[in-house]
């Protein structure tokens, strides 16, 4: 009798820490950490950085199903459902949220200011009031940022190089956001250091924007130049459409727009933003603080041309910046 009480003792002490090692490596009966995923609209760019995201989680040896899941919330280009579905992500307890732009960050951190925060942002965080700071974000986000700002005399090289007669820049954007407006403050500064004259074109809404563009009266040597803006963006085909119309050379901030018919795009390498964030969700999940995690800098820019736009409108785009080109749709 005493055999058999000390042998059942001996196995269940020997099952307890057995059961306990499982749970600490994350096996047994533990429940994988659920990433959530807040996009704005399931497109080509939040598509890239999703699989950029996916690629580097299964390169870290993540298994979807197996030791990770993901929940994704797509708010389908509505602004008001940004907010519900990230509440309902904080609801269901999930351990991580990915985001992609600024709505859907913001509508993460008014959720929550528990659970982890990972974003991917084309521009600057910290202008954004996003984070505090590039090194320390403080709080329950950080991320990967473009600093698209940063790039703006960049594009605007590219762009002169595409069209060598270039004099006037048009920019549009969204009055009412503050980021956009600061986006072309910088835009026309910029454009005065390289001797380019700009013409500003502020609207409140997707029909004065429509009626805005239809009405340009383009000149020689005018261009397209592209700063963020959603409004902008979500307008794209309609804008790219009216300008291959009037023959006006369009220049925006990331190679996809190119893929959708905008002469030229150059800006972060949305997939390898997707890879680095894989990166912090993984310091994340393993115990560190976002909030001091510094935020990473897109490590890779690409530029796309299309020709068949350059065609239509008559651009004969140099040689030497075609070769250049990370991507080229002829």
């Amino acid at each position: 009798m005493k055999k058999t009480f000390l042998f059942l003792s001996v196995m269940t002490l020997i099952l307890l820490l057995l059961g306990f090692s499982g749970v600490e490596a994350g096996q047994g009966s533990r429940t994988p950490p659920r990433i959530g995923i807040l996009i704005p609209e399931y497109g080509r760019p939040e598509s890239l950085s999703i699989k950029g995201l996916r690629d580097g989680l299964k390169e870290l040896g993540y298994k979807e199903g197996e030791n990770i899941l993901i929940e994704m919330r797509d708010a389908k280009g509505d602004r008001g459902a940004l907010k519900p579905a990230a509440m309902e992500l904080v609801k269901q307890k999930v351990s991580l949220i990915f985001t992609t732009g600024t709505r859907a960050t913001q509508a993460a951190k008014a959720a929550t200011s528990k659970i982890p925060i990972v974003f991917r942002h084309p521009g600057d965080p910290v202008a954004l009031d996003l984070v505090k700071s590039m090194t320390r974000p403080g709080g329950n986000a950080t991320g990967v940022a473009g600093l698209s700002l940063q790039m703006t005399e960049k594009r605007l090289e590219i762009l002169r190089e595409i069209v060598p007669q270039l004099r006037r820049v048009l920019i549009f954007y969204d009055s009412n956001n503050p980021v956009s407006r600061e986006s072309s403050v910088l835009a026309q500064k910029t454009a005065a250091k390289l001797g380019l004259e700009v013409a500003v074109h502020p609207t409140k809404s997707v029909k004065e924007l429509k009626n805005s563009i239809s009405g340009i009266q383009k000149r020689e040597g005018d261009a397209l130049f592209h700063v963020a803006d959603e409004l902008v963006e979500s307008q794209a085909d309609f804008i790219f459409e009216t300008a291959r119309q009037k023959q006006l050379p369009t220049m925006f901030n990331m190679d996809f727009w190119a893929t959708r018919g905008s002469l030229a795009g150059y800006g972060p390498n949305l997939y390898q933003m997707g890879r680095q964030s894989a990166s912090l969700v993984n310091k994340i999940l393993r115990g560190q603080n976002p909030g001091d995690l510094p935020i990473e800098r897109a490590n890779k820019f690409d530029l796309a041309i299309n020709l068949r736009t350059a065609s239509i409108i008559g651009v004969a785009v140099p040689p030497q910046t075609v070769k250049k080109a990370d991507r080229v749709i002829r």
